[in-house]
């Protein structure tokens, strides 16, 4: 099959969203009742937005003349507020950060929106931070501030000490490769209804996951770590299942849609037609929605259509964004009534 996943039966996306959309009341009211943990790797997105008309003299590059700015959770803290934005719950993010003002910045965003926090801070290391310039409507240039060591084993000990003093309905990981992914924590992502998005260099330390939600490349990476004696360019999913002891695998695959996989079931979900303006963070927002509904034992074809659906709404939006409940059921609905006026069309001809 080469690099590509080989060709699954695609789930018919007019009649399932019709299918949710009657029990749309329930299925959110059902979210609105979880507590979901978060863990990983947070940070502070900033951008500078404004106008560029001429090049510098000291260099071939653009002079930005910055209009405004802002700041928004990214990250791990991303994953949490779309969380608590889609299902509405009680979310409660745990991280490793530094001892910073960038940290504080980001605490102070996640309880401004009801999210509670559980941080270590280290002092020597950096949070994350991530500077984008926007000049007419285009990203000019990226900075990144941060550290990327794996946290300190002692820091790694507090975050598991507190999450196991509470209870948690389903944990979400997300993981950036900024130093969360630690092998300790394996000690709850392996106990729990756990899912995540890992990075190919830690995925070790995910083994025993419920879920892993990598896109088409980091699957790729991710079996030949753990599939060596295969030949890396057979991509079987069902390996990787059996390699890591997972439940479920779902493997996101940009305007090609998601597949989804389990030890009895596979299907694909096709890409929704939209206009895509930014994918920052859209990993975020499917990682967020998979845990709601595997928090209320949603149908994993339902759970894998809510996720697309959520994801493209969040792609519609420039920058670091988090979808709305009202957002994604409009879409539904929107999706939903090309079925029934498909149905119409087809009457009318008759």
């Amino acid at each position: 099959m080469g690099n590509e996943i080989k060709k699954l039966s695609e789930i018919d996306i007019h009649r399932l969203s019709a299918e949710i959309l009657k029990d749309m009341h329930n299925i959110f009211d059902s979210f609105s009742k979880l507590k979901i943990a978060v863990f990983g790797d947070v940070m502070l997105d900033e951008y500078l937005i404004g106008d560029s008309t001429r090049i510098s003299p000291e260099a071939p590059v653009p002079v930005v003349h910055i209009e405004k700015s802002y700041s928004t959770p990214g990250g791990a803290a991303n994953t949490s507020v779309n969380i608590r934005k889609i299902g509405e719950c009680k979310v409660k993010i745990f991280s490793v950060v530094g001892e910073d003002t960038i940290s504080e910045k980001i605490e102070n965003h996640l309880k401004q929106l009801g999210i509670e926090t559980f941080f270590v801070r280290e002092r020597q290391r950096k949070t994350p931070h991530k500077i984008r310039v926007i000049a007419r409507g285009q990203q000019v240039i990226r900075i990144d501030n941060e550290t990327v060591e794996m946290a300190r084993k002692d820091s790694a000990l507090k975050l598991i000490k507190e999450f196991s003093s509470e209870k948690f309905d389903v944990i979400v990981f997300s993981d950036y490769a900024k130093g969360n992914a630690t092998e300790d924590l394996n000690e709850i992502i392996s106990k729990t209804k756990s899912i995540c998005d890992p990075k190919p260099k830690n995925i070790r330390n995910f083994q025993g996951a419920y879920m892993i939600l990598p896109n088409e490349k980091e699957a790729q990476e991710i079996f030949q770590i753990s599939a060596p004696e295969i030949s890396s360019s057979k991509l079987n999913p069902i390996i990787l299942i059996e390699k890591l002891k997972l439940k479920k695998l779902v493997i996101t695959q940009g305007e090609k849609g998601m597949s989804f996989f389990s030890g009895n079931k596979s299907f694909h979900i096709p890409a929704l037609a939209r206009e895509v303006y930014d994918v920052t963070g859209a990993g975020d927002t499917v990682s967020a929605v998979f845990g709601l509904c595997e928090g209320v034992g949603l149908e994993d074809e339902k759970s894998s259509l809510l996720s697309s659906i959520a994801a493209s709404v969040k792609v519609s939006h420039r920058g670091t964004y988090a979808p709305s409940k009202k957002e994604i059921i409009n879409t539904i609905k929107q999706i939903a009534e090309q079925q029934q006026n498909q149905k119409s069309s087809n009457y009318s001809e008759k």
